[in-house]
């Protein structure tokens, strides 16, 4: 009899499990970090992004962070929310990836400016990477999409049924555990 389940578990969809990891550690606590750390030893003026110098100057380093990491979290979890019945699988790899691209190069410059180095890449270039790979990462990624067919959920899907079934085997035994009351 052949299996008919086409639930792939969480543990299956590790690799973008993986990337959403690193995506909130370059692009989230990462860059907002080495921005807190190179503001701390340049001064609030070196920050090149003139949002972030608002926010940090009006509302303060811990509010900046905060709103950073949900920021982040929104980031992260946007994509799996609004994606169609399609396949988006290497899709969404894609858009992932080019946040830890944009996150990875944010923090090099961070620390760069904040040892008072010469500069790897301008501010500009790191902005122009970073759209340029969404771009380029995310079409590459609809284009294997369409071409492979994947029978894999979503990695947010997969979470969430995983959820469900763990909660389903601990109530299994907390009532197996628990004598009936007659």
């Amino acid at each position: 009899m052949r299996n008919t389940n086409k639930y792939s578990s969480f543990w299956f969809n590790r690799l973008q499990g993986a990337l959403c990891l690193l995506v909130f550690l370059t692009w989230g606590l990462g860059d907002a970090l080495t921005c807190l750390y190179m503001i701390e030893q340049q001064g609030l003026m070196q920050e090149g992004n003139q949002i972030v110098r608002l926010i940090i100057s009006y509302y303060g380093a811990s509010s900046f962070f905060m709103i950073k990491i949900w920021f982040t979290i929104l980031v992260i979890c946007v994509p799996f929310i609004v994606q169609s019945n399609e396949r988006s699988y290497w899709m969404i790899n894609g858009y992932l990836v080019s946040f830890i691209i944009g996150g990875t190069l944010a923090i090099i410059l961070n620390l760069q400016a904040a040892v008072n180095e010469p500069l790897l890449l301008l501010p500009q270039h790191v902005i122009l990477i970073y759209i340029s790979s969404i771009l380029i990462l995310t079409n590459v990624g609809e284009i294997i999409d369409r071409m492979t067919h994947l029978e894999i959920r979503s990695f947010f899907d997969c979470a969430l049924n995983d959820l469900r079934v763990f909660l389903d085997i601990v109530n299994t035994i907390e009532q197996k555990r628990r004598p009936e009351h007659a």
